[in-house]
């Protein structure tokens, strides 16, 4: 491990030495900035680039400089709302453990199909969730088949190209940044007191025929706090957590190039402290928990002769992380959101740790019980060369490169015991202390390691010339790609040849076509490899003459494609290798009078000898309009059919037939939907400059055919229904008293009493059981996503704000939360709403029950949340300094900014918990200030 680390650290240096030499180099041979020649804006697409009025598919693009704002470690949760088709999901906010999700255009695949995106950095794939803004160029997402086609089998969920930035002509240039912040938890669940909770738990008991617990002083001592020992109140969530936990960036870049070298050379840091509380003098047992992350890039254009030039690009980042407890800090929220808070005090008397018979000590286990500690590296090295055949034929050039990319992971968990003490007291009322563990040296496992690696090569032959009114351009290319993953995983590998040929005349009509020939081991030898096409038509109608003098409309193109892309991926339990017959589970009979089993092997799911990846036909409408001069407007329709989806054939072969059923290609999905941007601007010459762009989304999937079983009623089917519709019971009230419940269908989980949940009998059997789960309520993934983006300047200020909202979502209330006193478990404040005889006509909440209910809590509609929110996600106030000032300091550039991420939500989760993580670290919002300066 150390000796890895060694020469890892010797490589990061000696690359930025290299990179940092070669910038001095080329800052010696800068020609003057009025040499440097602009740019013609181009649109990142597959393989390659087109300017942007070319481009005859659905792209969207976002440059990095628009994804400075936001505050956040993870990148991909800075992407949320922001690219019009791509909706982004986040589970978690833990530093370093955040759980993110990324769909284009929603999901279109159910069972064992895979939904990840394909996502390329720089043309390869690679992490992208470690990546920052500062070295980002663009992030553009392609969406049709005419602009993921190149990508064949990998290609229907949709492809993320993620462009880094490179150097640009011109003197040399410095860019230091600084951000410092703080967090804090955005929204906690709140529980009980000791009090109400004491108060609630009688009324549980008395509901269920038994006896009160708690007695009256009881009730009053938990209500003055006069015993904090034998009568505690504690919140759990203020005594393992801190208030407050630090975030800062520091980020430093070298950029400039001349006619021989380009660069951009970038290093950059981030620290994130969690909000585990630590008192400070155990440092031997427990850990700050902290996640620390340098970024680095260093990305070289050299042109070696007139013809021949190459490009050196290297980034990669070092992680470390630290949690205190264990690698998976959910187990400790999970014991917080139980732990009554009248179970046993934080600390004894004797300032000893206090626990009890059931439960251990949160803050305990954050302190005393051990420390996780993981160190990550990563590197993703390219070098790719360009060869000018101009010789032969104007515009023909070819081009190649390759890549490798290697991911590794070193981990040490150690654990420990340590004593803790419930207490009581004796006759005499003495206080009693009964141990629990003793305190032990810390042991585990340290430098397990898992290591991921990849390989590409590719080489493209490219034509790009225009011939009087025609501009005609291609490319051919092919690629090969390996992936070499550790443990018992099987290594994969593509290879395929794919290519583009686009031709416009006169700048108004543009034709495209697109290909890709594709093979991957998943699949039989004779059935290996796809052919993908698609084509595209566009029409710039504002280049026609009725249209060329125009001062309203300045810019219309309309746009059509229509294609065939494919989806490889899938997961357990589909086994790899599902054209081989495999014999994989072992068995054992007896045989004869003995008692010895012998081993045996059962046949496996029978071979699929035709199995294939998924296909998706896509076609897409779409038109982008600028309108006098300070609207740009864009729309898209579109619509996917997806086949060959992998379902195992459970409307043909029933259960009873006692076999592994196979995995075949018989599945169909279908997913329609739209997509806007509109742009408002004014003229930058302006002193008051703003902008403001809103943008929406909406998807409808359903599942067309699934080869499910055969049901007894038409609302069981899946078929027919969204991507996900989740199933279950209809609520309809409480029972009103003992008349209402006789009245009523039988319930078939418990005897019910009154205030329990109320079902809706869907078959009118007068039984309610689980063939009464409708469909009911939306999926998590929602379907209408919207973003808007607010950006002002005046004079040296500058403010900008970027709101995001999602609506046609359902979430679900449910673990220990909102299952008040479930597997003698605590309560949230949720239950004050209880049903009881008195507040029968307001109560939104079943009657209380000391003992485990299996009617109550079942997946109904009482607990589903309409799940829309519209957040703040971030705001930020600069300033920069005038030239006078920084004329003073040769500085060419400084600016100052405060700025908040996640500052609010509007939504209909009632104070309980926020809209989109449900359980475990909390969501934070950050505050923080921060520096840029800039020198040449």
């Amino acid at each position: 491990m150390k000796l890895m680390t060694s020469k890892y650290n010797r490589s990061l240096t000696l690359i930025l030495f290299i990179s940092v030499c070669l910038s001095v180099f080329s800052k010696a041979q800068t020609p003057p900035m009025d040499t440097v020649k602009k740019q013609v804006p181009e649109i990142k697409i597959a393989y390659g680039s087109q300017p942007a009025w070319k481009v005859s598919s659905s792209v969207t693009a976002v440059n990095g400089s628009d994804l400075l704002s936001p505050f956040n470690p993870n990148f991909t949760s800075i992407l949320a709302g922001r690219i019009p088709g791509l909706s982004v999901v986040i589970n978690g906010s833990e530093p370093g453990n955040e759980k993110t999700n990324i769909y284009g255009r929603g999901i279109n695949t159910f069972g064992v199909g895979g939904t990840r995106m394909l996502v390329l950095v720089d043309g390869l794939e690679a992490n992208y969730q470690d990546l920052v803004p500062e070295e980002i160029e663009s992030v553009n997402l392609l969406k049709d088949a005419s602009a993921t086609a190149m990508y064949g089998s990998r290609a229907a969920n949709g492809v993320l190209l993620i462009t880094t930035k490179r150097g640009e002509k011109g003197r040399l240039k410095v860019v230091f940044s600084t951000r410092q912040g703080i967090q804090s938890a955005d929204r906690l669940p709140q529980f009980l007191g000791s009090y109400d909770y004491a108060r609630l738990y009688n009324e549980a008991l008395v509901n269920d025929g038994k006896a009160e617990f708690y007695t009256a002083a009881d009730l009053d001592s938990y209500k003055n706090g006069d015993d904090p020992y034998f009568h505690p109140d504690v919140n759990w969530y203020d005594n393992v957590l801190r208030k407050n936990a630090t975030i800062s960036n520091y980020n430093l870049n070298f950029s400039g190039g001349d006619n021989v070298v380009k660069y951009f050379v970038m290093l950059n840091n981030i620290r994130n402290s969690n909000l585990y509380r630590r008192t400070g003098d155990e440092s031997e047992f427990s850990i700050n928990g902290l996640y620390s992350r340098i970024n680095f890039r260093s990305n070289v254009d050299i042109n070696i002769t007139k013809r021949l030039s190459a490009a050196i690009t290297i980034g990669g980042t070092v992680v470390d992380k630290a949690n205190p407890y264990s690698g998976n800090t959910d187990g400790i929220f999970r014991t917080m959101s139980i732990i009554p808070p009248n179970a046993f005090p934080v600390y004894n008397p004797n300032n000893t740790l206090g626990r009890n018979s059931l439960y251990s000590n949160p803050l305990g286990d954050i302190l005393y019980s051990g420390f996780y500690t993981s160190n990550g590296r990563t590197l993703q090295t390219t070098m790719g060369f360009t060869h000018l055949l101009d010789f032969i034929t104007e515009g023909l050039s070819i081009s190649g490169r390759v890549s490798f990319n290697s991911w590794f992971l070193s981990q040490s968990n150690k654990s420990r015991t340590y004593e803790s003490f419930a207490i009581s007291k004796d006759a005499l009322g003495n206080t009693v202390y009964s141990k629990f563990g003793l305190n032990t040296s810390l042991v585990g496992s340290e430098g397990a390691s898992d290591q991921n690696r990849s390989t590409a090569l590719q080489a493209f032959l490219n034509y790009d010339r225009t011939f009087g009114k025609n501009d005609i351009s291609g490319v051919l290319m092919y690629n090969s790609d390996n992936y070499t993953i550790s443990g018992n995983n099987f290594p994969s590998k593509h290879v395929n040849v794919s290519g583009r040929a686009t031709i416009a005349n006169s700048q108004k009509y543009i034709g495209e076509f697109s290909f890709s020939y594709m093979g991957s081991e998943k699949y039989p030898k004779n059935s290996r490899f796809g052919f993908f096409p698609a084509f595209s038509l566009g029409w710039i109608v504002s280049n026609e003459g009725f249209l060329s003098n125009s001062n309203f409309i300045n810019f219309l193109k309309i746009r059509g494609s229509y294609g065939l892309v494919g989806n490889e991926l899938y997961g357990s339990p589909a086994p790899d290798f599902m054209f081989e017959q495999y014999y994989p589970y072992t068995s054992s009979y007896y045989f004869g009078t003995g008692n010895t089993s012998a081993s045996a092997i059962v046949q496996g799911s029978p071979a699929n000898k035709n199995v294939t990846w998924e296909k998706e036909l896509i076609s897409n409408f779409g038109f982008e309009a600028t309108i006098a001069r300070h609207v740009d407007l864009s729309f898209d329709v579109f619509n996917r059919d997806r086949y060959d989806i992998l379902v195992q054939p459970n409307s043909t072969d029933p259960d009873f037939m006692g076999y592994t059923k196979p995995y075949l290609n018989q599945g169909k999905a279908n997913n329609r939907g739209f997509e806007g941007k509109l742009r408002l601007y004014n003229d930058e010459s302006n002193s008051l400059r703003f902008f403001v762009e809103a943008t929406a989304w909406y998807f409808k999937n359903k599942m067309v055919f699934s080869s499910e079983a055969i049901q007894l009623y038409d609302y069981l089917y899946q078929t027919g229904r969204p991507i996900g519709q989740p199933f279950g019971l209809v609520a309809i009230g409480f029972f009103k008293d003992a008349a209402d419940i006789a009245a009523s269908p039988r319930q078939i989980w418990t005897n019910v009493k009154p205030g329990d949940v109320k079902y809706k009998d869907q078959n009118d059997d007068d039984i309610i059981d689980q063939r009464d789960q409708y469909p009911i309520g939306k999926t998590s993934l929602p379907n209408l996503t919207a973003g808007l983006h607010l950006g002002l300047k005046y004079k040296g200020f500058d403010f900008d704000m970027f709101f995001q909202g999602v609506t046609s979502r359902t979430i679900t209330f449910d673990g220990y939360y909102f299952h008040a006193f479930q597997n003698n478990g605590k309560a949230g404040t949720i239950a004050l709403n209880r049903w009881t005889p008195e507040t029968a006509g307001t109560a939104t909440y079943p009657r209380l029950s000391s003992m485990n209910d299996d009617n109550n809590f079942r997946y109904s509609t009482l607990w589903q949340r309409d799940g829309s929110f519209i957040k703040l996600r971030s705001v930020e106030l600069g300033y920069t300094l005038p030239n006078s000032i920084t004329n003073v300091v040769k500085m060419d550039h400084a600016r100052i900014f405060i700025s908040g991420n996640n500052l609010f939500s509007l939504d209909h989760m009632e104070g309980y918990r926020d809209p989109e993580i449900a359980s475990g670290y909390p969501a934070t919002r950050t505050f923080s200030v921060g520096l840029s300066v800039q020198f040449r």
